[in-house]
């Protein structure tokens, strides 16, 4: 599509969700309509440029910074563009992404909107899995919003930012005392996922889980529930992390007990 052609897009979202290679040769547009003083014709540029990089990523690249600035954006959509387009291309390449780390968790911190709280999650969680020292600023915000936050950011938070928690736990002992007092959360899925959380941590080291004894009488207690359920396999993975739990646990007591 020549120049010509894209200045006579109404609506370049649209046109880049038709054709997402457009973005490559509308860098002008884009950022005139970034520029512009109109909501509208910014936040248009943004849905482009999050369309962009969920289709493939690399076409987003050039515009990495770009997304990192939407986060401070005083406009929910470009917020949102800008979460989400990050997300995607910390599935890409993460290690790019660890100085953005202080201004992703700025906007968690600023945000309630639970789209945008999972785009940032998996961001955090992407980037930690490469580098969890990188993700450290994240693990007090983090523990603190698990209680509070909607059910989507609940189960983000123990069934996704887990996978940078287990990398080095020392770094994470907020979140997992969050995952530990979340065993008890109304919600079961929660509560199961937070079981679920601890006993990958406990694999690594089981030591840093605190109130083991409460955890381990909550997770036993979910295993029953999810025994008792007739539904063929339903809680297979809970009743498998409460057995990870006991013997994480065991063997942690055993080298405590045999050591010098």
């Amino acid at each position: 599509m020549t120049m010509k052609d894209i200045s006579a897009i109404d609506d370049l979202e649209r046109a880049v969700r038709a054709d997402p290679a457009i973005i490559e040769t509308a860098e002008d547009r884009l950022r005139e309509q970034l520029a512009s003083e109109r909501p509208a014709d910014r936040m248009d540029a943004g849905r482009a440029l999050r369309a962009a990089a969920e289709h493939d990523p690399e076409l987003a690249v050039p515009y990495e910074e770009t997304f990192v600035d939407f986060l401070t954006a005083e406009n929910g959509s470009l917020t949102l563009s800008g979460a989400i387009g990050l997300a995607e291309l910390s599935g890409h390449d993460p290690q790019r992404l660890t100085d953005a780390v202080p201004t992703l968790v700025t906007a968690f911190e600023d945000t309630v909107a639970p789209s945008i709280e999972e785009a940032i999650v998996r961001t955090l969680t992407r980037i930690g899995m490469t580098d969890p020292e990188a993700v450290t600023p994240a693990d007090r915000v983090i523990a603190d919003r698990l209680p509070e936050a909607t059910l989507p950011t609940q189960i983000a938070i123990v069934r996704s930012f887990v996978g940078a928690v287990v990398e080095r736990p020392e770094l994470f002992e907020a979140t997992v005392g969050a995952y530990a007092t979340a065993t008890d959360a109304d919600r079961q899925v929660v509560a199961q996922g937070a079981v679920r959380a601890l006993a990958a941590v406990a694999s690594v080291d089981a030591e840093i889980v605190p109130s083991r004894e409460q955890v381990l009488t909550r997770a036993e207690e979910l295993s029953a529930l999810a025994k008792a359920d007739p539904r063929p396999n339903t809680g297979r993975e809970t009743r498998a992390a409460a057995r990870a739990l006991t013997r994480a646990f065991e063997e942690d007591r055993a080298v405590r007990t045999d050591g010098p």
